[in-house]
């Protein structure tokens, strides 16, 4: 199913651990995730990875906004994963693997950027961290965790035209009832904290 595709995870206690217990998007230093990055990240075959919930597969999620406004990405049945077809997605972001890098936390970095290119002709002005994804309400969330950024860009257009149709809004919560759940939280956690 993912040829042998190995992918970059760390031990779901640890995520635990560092999210105190709590969902959603959760403020966690980013030294701490970083860190759990580099002492205990390993990379594992993405077919075991999809149903096993002792690990986390590490995913960046990059939040894209330009002057001021968010760009949300509705996700045609063109793109690959049925289970989010039609939803909307607050955040550009994907698997980390092996061809990124041997070494773990230089492959988050390489993968970090790699996702950003392959979906959007970007030029990033200012990346920050903002916390990490921490949402356990579904098989396939239990199994993934999402380290959380906020790009301000200067947009170009979709690398995968066919995959998505693109939203700008400075008001990204008139969409909630559209998106995935990890853009659901996100959204949630700018809603509470940009007031």
């Amino acid at each position: 199913m993912y040829e042998k595709e190995k992918v970059l995870v760390v031990p779901a206690e640890d995520v635990e651990r560092i999210c105190e217990g709590k969902v959603g998007l959760v403020e966690v230093p980013e030294y701490d995730i970083i860190n759990l990055i580099k002492e205990k990240g390993f990379f594992v075959e993405r077919e075991k990875a999809e149903f096993d919930e002792t690990i986390r597969q590490v995913i960046p999620y990059i939040l894209l906004r330009e002057n001021g406004k968010f760009l949300l990405f509705k996700r045609t049945t063109a793109q690959g994963e049925k289970r989010l077809h039609n939803k909307l997605a607050i955040g550009v972001g994907g698997h980390i693997n092996t061809e990124d890098s041997l070494n773990p936390l230089e492959a988050f970095y390489v993968g970090l950027e790699r996702e950003v290119n392959e979906e959007v002709d970007v030029e990033i002005k200012t990346l920050n961290y903002v916390g990490v994804i921490n949402v356990v309400d579904t098989p396939v969330s239990r199994v993934h965790v999402g380290l959380c950024y906020i790009a301000d860009v200067k947009y170009k257009g979709l690398v995968e035209k066919d995959k998505f149709q693109e939203i700008f809004t400075n008001s990204p919560l008139d969409f909630i009832g559209e998106m995935e759940g990890w853009s659901k939280a996100v959204v949630e956690y700018l809603e509470r904290t940009q007031k």
